[in-house]
């Protein structure tokens, strides 16, 4: 599974994580794992996709 899609699947679980009828701090944590995943992934692929300026 390519890291944009795991970014999209992550993100669907972000938004039924308050419906999924789980205990109040088990979802927060949740919550919480889910965005530092969201996080890593963003940063990870921005520094994959940035353009290298290298001063010659």
């Amino acid at each position: 599974m390519s890291r944009p899609s795991i970014l999209i699947l992550i993100g669907v679980l972000t938004i039924i994580a308050p419906f999924s009828g789980l205990p109040v701090s088990f979802r927060s944590l949740l919550t919480v794992i889910l965005g530092a995943c969201v996080l890593g992934i963003g940063l990870s692929l921005r520094t994959r996709s940035e353009p290298k300026n290298l001063i010659q």
